[in-house]
């Protein structure tokens, strides 16, 4: 009896979500609210018309925007070569305190600073 329950259960449940499926599914298909795309390769011709005349394109020229995203890929190249000179400078530093005994970093990688006599470093 309880197995007969839970198919019974099962098969409601299955039906319910089936059903919302296809309601959804007939809904989009009737919707007649529709966006335009924007991102498409086409869109300044779809904005403008096929010949043009319909006001201003809605993007710039394929070569405009290809130069925009070479300065910004420069600009970010110049930042990363920038930020690995700096980390190339702290591992120096960081090497260089390890083996003046001022830091002492053990095999899971805490860093511990070496308690001296006296509070002076050499």
């Amino acid at each position: 009896m309880k197995h007969l329950s839970a198919l019974f259960s099962a098969l409601v449940i299955t039906a319910i979500v089936g059903l919302g499926i296809v309601v959804i599914g007939v809904s989009a298909l009737t919707n007649t609210n529709t966006v335009a795309l924007q991102n498409s390769p086409n869109s300044s011709l779809t904005a403008t018309g096929p010949s043009g005349a319909g006001g201003t394109a809605a993007s710039a020229t394929p070569s405009t925007d290809a130069q925009q995203l070479q300065q910004q890929v420069n600009a970010l190249q110049s930042q990363l070569n920038q930020a690995d000179q700096a980390l190339q400078q702290y591992q120096s530093l960081f090497m260089s305190l390890q083996q003046r005994g001022v830091i002492y970093v053990d095999g899971s990688g805490n860093i511990y600073l070496p308690q001296g006599e006296s509070g002076e470093l050499h």
